[in-house]
């Protein structure tokens, strides 16, 4: 029998991502740590991803590729183009500030926008669609993971040969700062160096399906606070420490870490008094939408600064971004994205 597709407190954990990362945006990035909701959304990218892939390895002993990337362009691809085609308007209309650029635009469409923006000479754009970096990460992911899975789990050996991988990147990532001298930024925005946030959600994933998530974690009350409270202790130690060297090599991999009880809590035991907030209709409705809101909310921001509206206080600006990328990514999800949902569910590729 097919397990149910919905996932408890994913869409909780959504909203709250794209929280940190829009009250960073906003004008609180000095005390809220916009980056570490990213990486929130790179942890719930793998786990949830794999998850599906295990589910329909058991129900078909195989993953369907083509059925996988074509679910990816006709998830993506609508939002994404619609973003872009709003932001050119934008600038024409004198509403926005910024460059229109082919070279930088092809980037973003067709996701090597972090290396194009590190490596090309003026890599400009429309102002709040830098952001588009971490489209990239994921979609490079995309593109090796379900081949990586097949091959880790034909090995009988997946769990072991994870973990191997993920040490790999914290190695990469030491040799590129000691040896190659990169800097932070570079780090933080480069596939090979981030990669790592998406397989500790993987990781999760496969420690759940092969039945060792809830061994390793256990379901009573005092596991579940000893292991929740390691993992904010090891968040605040991640947020608290300013050092570059610490920031740029184990920081990922210490949150990656922290993220996995967090997780597997708020996906088995929903009914919990600090999880049940992230069922709440409200927040999983701002969690369907996150994905836009992700897209345009800088944009959104930056253009009511370009004209403006910041003149009329910080918290104005705070409501009247936050009410317009909401209102955009509702409209968009329910006229431009909702339309495709019977095809992506069509693409099952079996």
């Amino acid at each position: 029998m097919a397990k149910p597709s919905y996932i408890p407190s994913l869409d909780g954990l959504r909203a709250v991502s794209i929280a940190l990362v829009f009250l960073s945006h906003v004008g609180f990035g000095h005390v809220v740590p916009g980056g570490f909701g990213v990486t929130i959304f790179f942890f719930l990218s793998g786990y949830l991803i794999t998850t599906l892939m295990t589910r329909e390895w058991d129900q078909h002993g195989s993953i369907a590729m083509r059925a996988f990337y074509l679910r990816r362009i006709v998830r993506l691809s609508p939002p994404i183009l619609f973003v872009l085609l709003v932001s050119a308007l934008l600038v024409w209309a004198g509403w926005a500030e910024g460059r229109l650029d082919i070279r930088t635009i092809s980037s973003q469409i067709f996701f090597y926008y972090n290396y194009f923006s590190l490596y090309a000479p003026d890599p400009a754009t429309v102002n709040g669609l830098g952001i588009l970096w971490s489209l990239a990460v994921e979609e490079h992911f995309y593109l090796i993971w379900p081949t990586l899975f097949i091959l880790l789990v034909n090995t009988r050996f997946e769990i072991r040969y994870l973990l191997v991988l993920l040490m790999a990147v914290v190695v990469w990532r030491a040799i590129r700062v000691f040896g190659l001298g990169t800097d932070e930024w570079t780090i933080y925005i480069s596939t090979d160096t981030r990669l790592d946030s998406l397989l500790y959600g993987c990781l999760l994933a496969m420690l759940t399906w092969r039945g060792h998530a809830d061994r390793l974690f256990g379901p009573s009350l005092p596991v579940r606070l000893v292991w929740l409270g390691g993992a904010v202790v090891a968040l605040l130690v991640c947020l608290s420490i300013r050092d570059e060297t610490f920031r740029s090599i184990p920081r990922y991999s210490l949150q990656g870490l922290a993220l996995m009880p967090i997780f597997h809590y708020a996906v088995t035991q929903p009914s919990d008094l600090w999880f049940r907030p992230l069922n709440w209709a409200p927040l999983r409705k701002i969690g369907q939408w996150s994905f836009t809101i992700y897209l345009i909310h800088y944009v959104i921001i930056e253009a009511l600064i370009y004209s403006g509206f910041a003149a009329l206080g910080d918290w104005t600006l705070v409501v009247t971004s936050a009410a317009l990328s909401a209102a955009f990514a509702a409209a968009t999800y329910r006229w431009l994205e909702k339309p495709f949902h019977p095809l992506r569910r069509r693409l099952t590729g079996h």
